[in-house]
């Protein structure tokens, strides 16, 4: 985000103003105006430099041009942004001797401290002290006998002078409106419209409905150019930010959008967010990065109504696709925007190997060409359309200017350099090129200010981009740019920890849930608008990375104690964290430093979105006992490894299996043994008491004749059987 907001900005000039009040009136009886009587000469040159913060305008007091050779009212502005106040001094103002009539008289007109050399000074005033924080305005009327009617541009200088030292200078040329020139070359603008740099890749509904009000950023952009002859650069994410809400985005975007589809201006499609190409051409890419999708943003009931003609047109209940959210009736797609002064030597042919197969150039990025040629050109055998390099100073001043006076400065040498500086050598068959900054939407009201006075120069007519880039092509030859090694450093940083998600996003089903707000946030990052905040960029690019390192390292093995191992085969217990919130698919491989313990296979788990699992890992115990080391990793089904190796101590004891199932054994027989015995001891105990009933029973009975004694070893049913039985 910008530094300070354009309604910031205005409350501050306007506090400014008030507190200047006092100086501003104490001005205006300071000094009274003292025309010099005859041509005065040359102003005298004073060698130290202007005061920094310090800053003074000067221009026509009503428009942009002006009636030579009549009363001309002149406004002086005087800002004092430094942080001293500026002492009591002299106001000089000075004109051209003569008319400014071609390139080399406007460029040694130009000046950023006293009056130029050759300025005849017209006015001097006393001026009283300006505080910190002031601005104050003088006005002057040049007599009819200062300029001449004839010529083509006249030349306006003031300068401020405290102390023996310049404070402060500034110089226009301001074009005659009594010359006119019919053989009007064509000039062509460019506009981007883009939003400020932001960390992320899409456009929160937050944000969306503030720049999308009345008085927002957006708001103010699109009614500055629509309409006008301008062709527009349109980051795409700001129509897909707001179509991507479905039902959910805010009226006032949705209406802004409608709007948006309805100007009949050109448009042609930039990079997503703005990113730098050139710096992902430099940095080692084939092509220009793209979007790899928006699901992940979709909310399905937002979309279970219609959406209007600017939204991503869909069926009830139906949500739409990325084709869907990207659609545009651009008016070309073959055009590439660069920063500007960045492009080097092999970039373009990147360009092109995107489709981007005309570049939009700055002036400094190519040698210097004859003046009047066409914006069309042939740059390293490549198609280009080279922005004005007269044009693009002043146009990008009067789009950006703070006050009216800075305003009308800006833009009346803007159509100064079309009468006679931009035109020379041009006719009606030429088409120039000029072109608005990317921080232009800041001030958009003077971007619309600017369009209306180019409309109605009469030394230019409104060209379209389409003439320009088909008009004859100017062979020109670039200068090779690149961009500092740091940044693309940091480029190429960026660009290795997306490759390290990609590879990491094979954990998942969808992998884009992943590598979709990856790349859209690296494209964010990659904003032409970072270009003007390195330290803010370079701090915004770690916390980045350190997010997608938060990423990588979201699927990991929880360390554990060490862990006994007393069977021939077991499993071993393998813990799994998973971060994120989507389940994730993991290959589980368990490698033992020694033999002792044996591998045979990994194992395939799925871990819920943030959550833990613990998963079993057969092994097989090998050869001896002892200690083992196992090293456990993870990777997704594709290979790619994921998290650092856990080393997890193991002790083996699987011989005292074994040793167990002998004891086991042993007691087995013992007791079986010792059951054995007791059941003998039984019987034979039974069997005496059977005896001893016996003999007790035959002693109570007759004398009998003994029985004969019975042969052991004769079997009991052939022993001869006892009479007294029968």
């Amino acid at each position: 985000m910008p530094a300070e907001s354009t309604p910031h900005r205005r409350l501050r000039r306007l506090l400014a103003l008030i507190s200047a009040g006092a100086a501003t009136a104490a001005l205006a009886f300071a000094g009274a105006v003292a025309p010099l009587d005859g041509p005065a000469g040359p102003a005298a040159a004073r060698a130290a430099e202007p005061v920094a913060g310090v800053s003074l305008s000067v221009a026509p007091a009503d428009g942009t041009v002006v009636t030579a050779g009549a009363p001309i009212d002149v406004v002086v502005e005087i800002v004092n942004g430094g942080e001293t106040a500026v002492e009591a001094g002299t106001l000089s103002l000075g004109v051209a001797p003569s008319g400014l009539d071609d390139a080399a008289g406007l460029d040694a007109w130009a000046s950023d401290g006293g009056l130029p050399p050759s300025a005849r000074t017209v006015f001097e005033r006393a001026t009283a002290a300006l505080p910190v924080g002031a601005v104050t305005t003088l006005e002057f009327t040049l007599p009819a006998n200062a300029t001449d009617a004839a010529d083509p541009a006249i030349g306006l200088a003031a300068s401020l002078e405290a102390a023996g030292a310049d404070v402060a200078g500034g110089t226009t040329a301001v074009a005659n409106a009594l010359v006119d020139d019919d053989d009007r070359p064509g000039l062509a603008l460019a506009y981007p419209l883009t939003v400020p740099v932001d960390e992320g890749g899409i456009i929160s509904a937050d944000r969306l409905e503030s720049w999308t009000g009345p008085a927002g950023l957006l708001t103010r952009q699109l009614d500055a150019v629509a309409g006008a002859g301008v062709a527009v650069g349109l980051d795409p994410r700001i129509p897909l930010s707001v179509r991507v809400l479905g039902s959910s985005a805010p009226e006032s975007a949705v209406d802004w959008l409608e709007s948006l589809a309805l100007m009949p201006n050109e448009v042609f499609p930039l990079a997503y967010a703005d990113a730098d190409l050139a710096a992902q051409s430099q940095a080692g890419l084939d092509a220009p990065l793209e979007p790899i999708g928006f699901t992940d943003l979709i909310d399905p009931a937002s979309f279970a109504e219609p959406q209007g003609p600017a939204g991503a047109t869909t069926s009830p209940g139906e949500t739409p696709t990325d084709e869907d959210l990207l659609a545009w009736d651009f008016t070309r797609t073959d055009v590439a925007w660069p920063a500007d002064d960045t492009v080097a030597s092999g970039d373009l042919d990147r360009f092109a190997i995107g489709g981007l197969t005309t570049a939009i150039l700055a002036p400094g990025n190519v040698e210097p060409g004859r003046d009047g040629a066409n914006a069309a050109s042939t740059v390293d055998g490549r198609g280009a359309v080279v922005a004005d390099a007269r044009l693009q100073t002043p146009l990008r001043l009067a789009a950006a200017a703070q006050t009216d006076a800075e305003w009308r400065s800006a833009t009346s040498r803007l159509l100064a350099e079309l009468a006679v500086g931009a035109g020379e050598g041009a006719g009606a068959g030429t088409t120039l090129l000029g072109t608005f900054a990317r921080s232009a939407g800041a001030e958009a009201d003077r971007v619309a200010d600017t369009l209306a006075a180019l409309a109605g120069s009469s030394w230019s007519r409104t060209a379209t981009l389409a003439e320009a880039v088909g008009a004859p092509p100017a062979s020109r030859t670039l200068v090779s740019l690149p961009e500092d090694a740091q940044r693309l450093e940091n480029v190429q940083r960026l660009l290795s920890a997306e490759v390290a998600v990609d590879e990491f996003s094979d954990v998942l089903d969808d992998p884009t849930l992943l590598t979709a707000p990856t790349r859209r946030d690296l494209l964010g990052l990659l904003s032409v608008g970072w270009l003007d905040q390195p330290a803010e960029w370079t701090e915004a690019v770690g916390r980045w990375l350190v997010d997608q390192r938060a990423i990588t390292d979201s699927v990991s093995v929880v360390p554990t104690s060490s862990v006994l191992v007393v069977a021939s085969e077991t499993g071993i217990p393998i813990t799994i964290q998973n971060d994120l919130p989507y389940p994730v698919n993991v290959v589980v491989t368990v490698d033992p430093s020694n033999g002792r313990l044996l591998v045979e296979d990994t194992v395939e788990a799925t871990v819920e979105g943030e959550s833990r699992r613990t998963v079993q890992v057969p092994v097989a115990a090998g050869v001896g006992s002892g200690e083992v080391d196992l090293e456990v990793s993870l990777a997704s089904p594709d290979g790619t490894p994921l998290g650092s190796i856990v080393a997890i101590p193991a002790n083996v004891h699987a011989d005292w299996e074994g040793v167990g199932a002998t004891i086991l054994a042993v007691l087995a027989v013992v007791v079986f043994g010792v059951g054995i015995v007791r059941t003998i001891l039984r019987r034979r105990r039974r069997g005496a008491e059977a005896t001893t009933d016996a003999a007790a029973g035959a002693t109570s009975a007759e004398p009998a004749e003994p029985a004969e004694p019975a042969d052991p070893a004769e079997p009991a049913d052939r022993r001869p059987e006892d009479p007294s039985n029968g």
